[in-house]
């Protein structure tokens, strides 16, 4: 699809940026993919009737920003959902990947996150999987921004039989997408427990010298930790430091089980953190200290894990999670938690993915990622707080329309860039080939 020159006319405008504006009766200029200006609506000139999209009584705000997912783990939802996570993983994922995660299931399962992910607001995510050459491409075709990395494991993975040529791939995916106005390249070893010590430092050494970011799962259990300390004698943050990666350049989803030594030590070296509340729960990993993460100012965006730990891939969901577990575990109930939670939505997680500059807020000079919201609908009125509303009361069958890099790839609910009933058709066989090999009872489809 073409980019389109036009002007979003008289919505009221949630900019997100660094003084929190929230602009009612405004209009956006979009040009060339990118935000040319806000102004009021009744500036608006004749000669602009043409390429007029009247959205009265629609919120206008940044897309979402999913910082951590498996995509195509779509494929696995609601498999084996009872298990905690490392026999989750030992005994059913990882098996389960290895017989059916091969190539063209990661390009289908990954569009079927995509989808999923634009029809709920999301504009960009990150990704922790295999085959990302085909999620590239999945990514392109969707027209949704990315942030993938290659999963690297200590032994073979689908893919590679070898944690190093999947450092070698990375590097291959990095030089091919450089230039690219939707996917950024990042390392993606898997964890501490997963990932021999040298794979860590190679990560490490081939990070600072190609200036590339690495996005790891960490601290997210207690038994990773007690299991790190007594292999290593550290706790996970310590040892990583210590390989050479606790620094600018780390994504680190989850880190739930830290104290206050810990959080001093994530902000001092700029680490950026993925906070997913609702695979922390299903997974009875546990609740991170988000209240001292704001505190400690480490930029903290949210993600929702694959939808084999979530089961969904909405972050509207994540904000409600965050902010209902926030209160109960840390009392929080500051007059702006609300804001903050829509901040770690947008503009935080673009900081954590770092591409702050490009978008995650709507101001003139960023790129045209648009979400528009009806505020129409009884369980969104009336309205107090914006912010508010957002985290507890918006679903995310509310989007109506979302842009990208100012492309419309959804618009009046319709996705325009995927074939949704073509691909819902390809997952019927999947998921029935999934059933037969693990003789799964109590499951069935339609």
């Amino acid at each position: 699809m073409e980019q389109q020159n036009f002007i979003l006319h008289n919505g009221l405008v949630l900019t997100m940026d660094a003084e929190a504006r929230i602009l009612p009766h405004h209009s956006i200029r979009v040009s060339n993919g990118m935000i040319e200006e806000i102004f009021p609506s009744d500036r608006l000139l004749q000669e602009d009737d043409n390429n007029r999209i009247d959205v009265s009584g629609s919120l206008l705000m940044p897309g979402f920003i999913n910082c951590h997912t498996h995509a195509a783990m779509t494929l696995l939802r609601g498999f084996a959902d009872e298990k905690p996570l490392q026999e989750w993983l030992n005994d059913f994922i990882w098996p389960a990947e290895a017989a059916f995660m091969n190539r063209e299931n990661i390009a289908l399962g990954t569009r079927l996150a995509i989808l999923e992910m634009i029809a709920s607001g999301t504009i960009m995510f990150a990704d922790m999987y295999f085959f990302e050459d085909e999620v590239a491409k999945a990514c392109e075709e969707g027209g949704i921004r990315v942030l993938l990395g290659e999963g690297l494991l200590g032994n073979h993975t689908p893919h590679f039989t070898n944690p190093y040529e999947g450092i070698d791939f990375t590097e291959i995916l990095a030089e091919q997408y450089k230039h690219h106005p939707l996917i950024k390249v990042a390392y993606a070893p898997h964890a501490v427990y997963t990932c021999p010590r040298e794979i860590l430092r190679k990560v490490a050494l081939r990070s600072e010298k190609n200036h590339l970011p690495v996005h790891i799962h960490l601290a997210e259990t207690k038994e990773e930790v007690e299991d790190c300390i007594a292999s290593t004698g550290k706790h996970p943050i310590d040892y990583i430091d210590e390989v050479g990666l606790l620094n600018e350049r780390l994504i680190a989803a989850h880190v739930v089980h830290v104290d206050e030594k810990h959080l001093s030590l994530l902000a001092s070296k700029g680490v950026r953190i993925a906070h997913n509340p609702s695979s922390n729960l299903k997974l009875s990993s546990g609740f991170p200290p988000i209240d001292k993460q704001r505190r400690y100012q480490i930029p903290v965006g949210l993600g929702t894990d694959g939808a084999g730990s979530n089961n969904n891939l909405s972050i509207p969901v994540e904000m409600r999670h965050t902010a209902l577990v926030d209160r109960l575990f840390h009392q929080n109930y500051e007059s702006d938690q609300a804001y903050e939670i829509v901040k770690m939505a947008t503009i935080g997680g673009a900081k954590v993915m770092g591409v702050e500059h490009l978008t995650g807020s709507i101001e003139a000079g960023k790129s045209a990622d648009i979400i528009i919201i009806p505020l129409d609908k009884p369980h969104l009125q009336p309205i107090y707080n914006i912010y508010s509303t957002l985290v507890f009361c918006m679903h995310s069958s509310d989007i109506d329309s979302v842009i990208i890099n100012g492309k419309f790839v959804m618009k009046n609910k319709k996705i325009l860039t995927l074939d949704e009933d073509l691909l819902l058709k390809e997952l019927k066989k999947v998921g029935h080939n999934i059933r037969e090999k693990f003789k799964m009872k109590n499951h069935f489809s339609l």
